[in-house]
């Protein structure tokens, strides 16, 4: 592929991720503002991703068509996490009355790959695809407590530490001791860092001797406290990470026929 077409390719792609829940729609001058692309290009870009149906316009602002959850469904279909976290996810979430989620670490964000939401949360603040800073969240800690000193500090380095609540660390030397005591422990707590009134625990899932994701499980705090999180949910959630590894194995270990 010619640079020029990778070039168009990356800003293609990029308009696509500038729109959020924040800025589900935009005008043409928001999108180029957003992705730094000149207005003269987001225009083209705008009008292709429209005539492919990935974008729908009102005739002055964009937002992004029902197509365009193909490129998640497209991941999400391709990672065997997902299709065995779910059941364990449900089950999970009947047991501690609490939202349990499986979360990827990319760049300085965690994504959200399979969620199960309790009965009684008020509100859910996340589905499947939502992305939230790292530094924020239990589970963010956890998956940057299996990194390097040194990837953390380049983490670190490139991430926008917004403090998104009065609880949030978002100063880098007290980012590095909450990930170092994460990974001295084994697990990571958020107490009200990524939304007042809520709280959670995150462990490692385990697979071949190596972190692969996030298990994380959530409630507000008129529902939980601190104690019970670090001894009965954090019980249950070693008995599921430990039981996601060994069905994680189980579907990729290959079966034969039986020969006589």
């Amino acid at each position: 592929m010619a640079r020029d077409e990778l070039r168009t390719l990356a800003k293609g792609l990029a308009v696509i991720e500038a729109f959020d829940a924040t800025h589900p729609e935009m005008t043409l001058s928001d999108v180029a503002r957003r992705t730094a692309i000149s207005p003269g290009s987001a225009q083209r870009i705008l009008r292709t991703l429209a005539s492919l149906g990935y974008v729908g316009s009102d005739g002055l602002r964009f937002s992004l068509r029902p197509r365009a959850l193909q490129l998640g469904y497209a991941y999400l279909s391709s990672l065997p996490l997902a299709a065995v976290a779910q059941p364990l996810l449900s089950s999970l979430t009947a047991q501690l009355e609490g939202s349990c989620s499986l979360a990827l670490l990319d760049g300085d964000a965690v994504v959200y790959v399979a969620r199960a939401s309790a009965r009684r949360l008020a509100r859910d603040y996340m589905s499947i695809g939502t992305r939230m800073p790292a530094h924020a969240t239990s589970v963010g800690k956890v998956l940057l407590a299996a990194l390097s000193p040194d990837a953390v500090d380049a983490v670190l380095a490139h991430a926008t530490l917004e403090q998104l609540t009065p609880n949030t660390l978002c100063k880098p030397d007290a980012i590095r001791a909450a990930v170092r005591q994460a990974a001295v422990a084994g697990y990571a707590i958020n107490d009200q860092e990524t939304i007042m009134g809520l709280r959670s625990i995150a462990v490692p899932v385990v697979s071949d001797g190596r972190v692969i994701a996030a298990l994380g499980a959530s409630a507000e705090v008129v529902h939980t406290t601190l104690a019970t999180m670090e001894g009965e949910w954090l019980r249950s959630l070693r008995a599921t990470t430990a039981d996601f590894a060994s069905a994680l194995s189980a579907r990729e270990t290959p079966s034969y026929a039986y020969r006589r």
